[in-house]
């Protein structure tokens, strides 16, 4: 495997999500997401990495900081996916509210 594509030691954790499951749960773009991870200064993947494993506190970081100040355009919504993820292990249901749009 190239550099970034391993997997954290953290990778037999339940509590753990890889980056593509977080990016799923939040619809984000990789981009944005490592945004936000660097800004919660969080350690992740040098360059794709969608098997890099996350453990419940940098989860919990980086929710913080998506709540924070300059994040308010994707941040909350994203926040309040990952909780409902750590929370109950699955991502959130779309809400029938959007289609009625």
């Amino acid at each position: 495997m190239r550099r970034g594509q391993t997997r954290r030691p953290n990778d037999t954790d339940p509590n753990a999500f890889s980056k593509q499951q977080l990016l799923d749960a939040a619809e984000m773009s990789p981009k944005t997401f490592d945004v936000l991870r660097k800004a919660a200064r969080v350690r992740g993947p040098g360059h794709g990495g969608l098997n890099w494993m996350f453990s419940r506190s940098d989860i919990e970081a980086i929710i913080r900081k998506a709540e924070g100040g300059t994040f308010t355009e994707k941040g909350p919504a994203a926040a309040e996916a990952w909780r409902n993820l750590i929370q109950n292990g699955v991502p959130p249901a779309p809400s029938d509210d959007d289609d009625d749009q």
